[in-house]
């Protein structure tokens, strides 16, 4: 194929890599260790509704049933929500409703890639405020960026993939009070953190909008259910790009009886933070490993030497992490999801082994 046919701003474009999975425990892109359907009231409603179920027909355009649900969990009102296939589909919209080529978008890195990516195909390009020794986010810095460029969207992960890190809203409504344009924030790991969620400012300023997902603290990555929260004004202007029949029939389905059932689901989370902190506390103890605090469902750890060498270990053991290679942000690093007991023992042994 001729490149030329190619938009110019795609030309010379690094997609978002996926490499191919054959490790038995894969804890390299924060999943949820949770099969929702091994809870048996799920599993029971979800069969009933299925008797129903007309896979012939359209999903609903705008999810109306999901978006009730959603409403009533976020405190806010269905027109204040759009949902999509998973947090991707999401950013895609959101991104490509606001930037036009030229525009400048301002991350705190490192930061999840998407942001960047989905930007550059448009023609936009990043402006990046580093972070502090130890992954903190720069707040002065990121203050000062907004001040000083305003740029068309300014975005924070919060809680930051890969770091873990929190910002507290209060900090965030600072930035929007900065900010003449769009400020995305995306929660995708709050309900790990259990802080507060800046949803609730949506009213206050029409230029928030807010990225929620059902792939983590849900357990239901596989289905893709993400949505945004703004103001009306806000998720009318994303739907216009929207594709009419986005969300599929059986998401739309199945996310509301998984939202009912969050009581059950938050037990697991609960289970999975009290892991995140025992597995923080025995890789601290650890020679030549540095582990980052954080409150989500990962871990982010650097080791000294022997990078490789550990990832081809982990992978003898059928573990899958996530490894940065030549990341000049990231050196040596690895994003650690927390999963089982189990196997993050078997994680542990072989930094031990490998480090000692």
């Amino acid at each position: 194929m001729k490149t030329e046919w190619l938009r110019k701003t795609i030309q010379d474009f690094e997609p978002y890599f996926v490499a191919p999975i054959a490790e038995k425990h894969v804890i390299n892109a924060n999943e949820n260790y949770f099969n929702v359907l091994s809870i048996p009231a799920v599993k029971k409603e979800l069969l009933e509704a299925l008797d129903s179920f007309q896979p012939q027909i359209y999903p609903k355009p705008m999810a109306d049933g999901l978006r009730e649900v959603l409403a009533d969990y976020m405190g806010v009102r269905p027109e204040n929500i759009i949902c999509g296939n998973g947090g991707d589909e999401m950013i895609t919209y959101l991104l490509g409703t606001f930037l036009n080529p030229g525009d400048k978008l301002l991350v705190h890195t490192p930061t999840f890639d998407m942001y960047e990516l989905g930007a550059e195909t448009l023609g936009a390009s990043a402006i990046k405020v580093k972070d502090l020794a130890g992954y903190r986010r720069d707040r002065e810095g990121l203050l000062a960026a907004v001040k000083k460029y305003q740029p068309k969207m300014t975005v924070i992960c919060n809680p930051n993939n890969p770091t873990g890190d929190l910002l507290p809203a209060s900090f965030i409504e600072e930035v929007l009070k900065a900010a003449d344009n769009i400020v995305f924030v995306d929660e995708a790991y709050m309900e790990f953190a259990q802080k507060e969620s800046v949803v609730s400012l949506i009213n206050k300023y029409p230029n928030l909008v807010v990225l929620r997902t059902l792939s983590k603290a849900f357990a239901f990555a596989g289905m893709r259910c993400g949505y945004l929260v703004g103001d009306k004004e806000m998720i009318e202007a994303i739907a216009k790009i929207k594709a009419p029949y986005n969300l599929n029939a059986f998401t739309q389905l199945f996310a509301p009886i998984v939202v009912r059932h969050k009581e059950e689901l938050f037990k697991i989370r609960d289970d999975i933070v009290k892991e995140r902190a025992r597995l923080y506390d025995e890789l601290v103890k650890i020679p030549g490993l540095t582990v980052y605090p954080s409150c989500t469902n990962f871990l982010l750890v650097q080791v000294e030497r022997k990078h490789e060498e550990i990832f081809k270990a982990l992978k003898a053991k059928d573990i899958l992490v996530k490894i940065y290679r030549n990341s000049a942000e990231l050196p040596n690093a690895f994003r650690i999801s927390v999963t089982t007991k189990d196997v993050d023992d078997t994680l542990l042994s072989v930094f031990r082994e490998e480090l000692q």
